[in-house]
């Protein structure tokens, strides 16, 4: 794995995705290139929903 983008409690993929292009890190992640591979997940859950992508070469 290369990098990774979590996050936690926006209501759906398009308030996550504008949160995460607001960060400087995040938005670098899936800007970056040289990253091959991506999975994402997201878990509806207590204290969430929790999101993530992971990046990979």
């Amino acid at each position: 794995m290369g990098g990774e983008n979590i996050a936690r409690g926006q209501v759906d993929a398009a308030a996550v995705m504008a949160s995460w292009m607001n960060s400087d890190g995040h938005r670098a992640n899936i800007l970056n290139c040289d990253f091959t591979t991506m999975g994402v997940g997201v878990v509806f859950g207590d204290g969430g929903p929790w999101w993530t992508q992971d990046f990979g070469y």
